[in-house]
């Protein structure tokens, strides 16, 4: 496979395409005016305690509290650590003990305290956080409150594991705290590895004389921007090339690149060409296809996507394909390819929580069994922590992926103005209908006798239209006169009456 990362820049954001084949396999983008919050350390101070939840609100002196459950005091939630398998090698796994307390044994209002976040706010939550704090370096994550030792799952030859491990052990000072062994160490020399952990040690040292320094709430240590952190975390010995746009951003990647890992600087390229890099990919049509609800297979089939505020369903139809001769077959075949775009789907959206798929109904407990493998494997790559259940009596799978950052989508869309996020507004019969009903409970208690029926434009015309009679009637019963007013800057389900 022939890897590469493509990082465009222009006036207003960054956008990076991770390509496999040439074909978009992960998009990230973040608009230049915003901070990512994600892995940023804070001393904050005790706002509020919730022991109903056990969970206190952590004022960070960003705007909105975040939220500390008493579980992300006494064990950890780090974003790296999620990614990882955890071997105990025979040192003392350090945690927290505090028995049978509760949130208010363990904080008191005011008190100070320094936190990480783990996952950016979302909607009206707050940021979520842990005292358990991760630093993430090129070839390992430190976490100086804790004694564990782990490996990266996806280094899978058990020699370079017992390799790597032999070269940390010896190099690790009692009582310092754990550390992690990252992917991208695999084939490392114990000369990278040592100054990774000189790196780590100092960065820790650092900010614990400035958090020392500051009275909460204030900013400790700010996470490493988009970019630098996709190099850090992905640009391995598995890319075989990192392609830039910009010159500034160019010059940034490359000096870092001489400090955590210079044997991979030949791969960083500076892109020239006058046609914009993206273009030059054909990247534009599969990344505005991130935000289409429908998505066409090809062979004719479909699949919907509806993110709701607690759930995605994904319903899977087979719309214009049917040239198979049996049913069985037509919807095996529609199934298959949507369980691959699914996951394709699922990654570039970075859709998170709980995700259902209503697959077409199939017969055969061979065929389900073969889609259900075709979505594992679709996400073994996905670096999100990720759960597949089988399907359910309803013929459902149900998915749990983590989420930690906001989707670009939830970035680029607001809430419609106009339906406000039904995605729905009433027929203009629908309004003509209450408009009379409406108009019915109020005559009796009019003041005048003329009164004017203001609605929008379309419920006007359908009121005259259609219910011209009616009208009449109301009319000559309440001897009253009905004027039907259109207002062009109402919303169609507006309604309102007034005397003249």
């Amino acid at each position: 496979m022939y890897k590469q990362i493509l990082i465009s820049k222009d006036l207003h954001e960054k956008r990076i395409a991770f390509l496999i084949d040439s074909k978009l396999d992960e998009f990230h983008a973040k608009r230049l005016d915003e901070k990512p919050l994600l892995g940023n350390i804070y001393k904050g101070k005790v706002d509020t305690i919730v022991p109903a939840i056990q969970a206190a609100f952590i004022d960070l002196g960003i705007g909105k509290n975040g939220f500390l459950y008493i579980a992300d005091i006494k064990g950890p939630a780090s974003e790296y650590e999620t990614m990882f398998e955890d071997e105990v090698e025979g040192l003392a796994v350090k945690k927290v003990n505090f028995g049978p307390s509760t949130i208010e044994d363990v904080l008191k209002k005011g008190q100070e305290i320094l936190v990480q976040i783990t996952k950016e706010p979302f909607g009206t939550k707050g940021a979520r956080l842990t005292t358990h704090i991760s630093l993430p370096g090129r070839y390992l994550v430190f976490m100086p409150y804790d004694d564990r030792m782990g490996i990266s799952k996806k280094i899978e030859n058990a020699e370079e594991r017992k390799r790597l491990r032999e070269i940390i052990n010896p190099l690790i000072k009692k009582d310092e705290g754990g550390y992690i062994i990252r992917t991208a160490a695999t084939g490392c020399c114990k000369r990278d590895l040592i100054r990774d952990l000189k790196y780590l040690r100092g960065l820790w040292q650092k900010i614990k004389k400035f958090s020392d320094n500051k009275k909460a709430p204030a900013l400790i240590h700010e996470e490493l921007d988009l970019v630098l952190r996709i190099i850090r975390d992905s640009f391995t010995e598995k890319v075989n090339q990192v392609i830039i746009d910009a010159s500034d951003e160019y010059k940034n990647v490359r000096r870092f690149l001489r400090t955590f890992d210079p044997k991979l600087g030949h791969r960083l390229v500076f892109y020239k060409e006058k046609a914009p890099l993206f273009e030059k990919y054909n990247l534009e049509k599969d990344i505005n296809k991130i935000f289409q609800r429908k998505i066409n297979l090809k062979s004719g089939g479909h699949i919907v996507i509806e993110p709701t505020e607690a759930l995605v369903t994904i319903d899977v139809n087979s719309g214009k394909f049917t040239k198979q001769k049996s049913l069985e077959r037509t919807v095996f075949i529609t199934n298959l390819e949507a369980a691959g775009e699914i996951t394709k789907q699922i990654k570039l959206r970075d859709l998170g929580g709980i995700i259902v798929i209503d697959f077409i109904d199939m017969k055969k407990e061979s065929n389900r069994k073969k889609v259900l493998n075709e979505l594992k494997k679709g996400v073994k790559n996905d670096k999100a922590k990720i759960n597949i259940y089988g399907f359910s009596e309803l013929g459902l799978i149900n998915i749990t992926r983590q989420r930690m950052r906001r989707t670009f989508e939830s970035v680029s869309y607001g809430v419609c103005p106009y339906c406000m996020g039904r995605g729905l507004v009433k027929s203009e019969k629908t309004m003509a209908i209450q408009a009379l009903r409406k108009l019915q409970q109020y005559l009796p208690h009019a003041g005048r006798r003329n009164v004017n029926l203001l609605v929008h434009p379309f419920v006007a015309q359908k009121l005259k239209d259609e219910n011209a009679a009616l009208l009449s009637l109301l009319e000559r019963r309440n001897r009253i006169r009905i004027s039907v007013v259109s207002k062009n800057d109402f919303h169609i389900e507006d309604v309102e009456i007034e005397d003249t």
